[in-house]
């Protein structure tokens, strides 16, 4: 989670030093410097338990039409062919982009 803090820090980050356009953090290593120092340990992990609320229905999503689309392209047999694997992960992927792009876009 730390790495995902610092991306959405440097993505948020505007103009806030003395001079006029000055960046709050120069790189990535600096954003995960900054917030150490002055958040502490646990400042990198601020605003977890939302983003764990969140990857539950994102993966929940993607479970279920996966498990939907090889169900419904098993043969008599119980097999899924190799084609319908790759069409039931592409469907999931999809859905759940779909459905979780909005929460991402909020996000940021």
């Amino acid at each position: 989670y730390p790495i995902d803090l610092v991306k959405t820090r440097m993505q948020n980050q505007r103009a806030s030093g003395s001079l006029v356009g000055e960046l709050m953090y120069k790189s990535s290593f600096d954003c995960f410097r900054k917030v150490l120092r002055y958040e502490g340990f646990f400042g990198l992990y601020r605003g977890l338990l939302p983003q764990l609320l969140g990857v539950a229905p994102e993966k929940a999503i993607k479970l279920t039409v996966n498990d939907f689309v090889r169900g419904k392209c098993m043969q008599k047999d119980g097999s899924v062919p190799r084609l319908a694997e790759v069409l039931s992960g592409a469907c999931a992927g999809a859905s759940q982009v779909v459905f979780t792009n909005p929460l991402e876009i909020v996000k940021i």
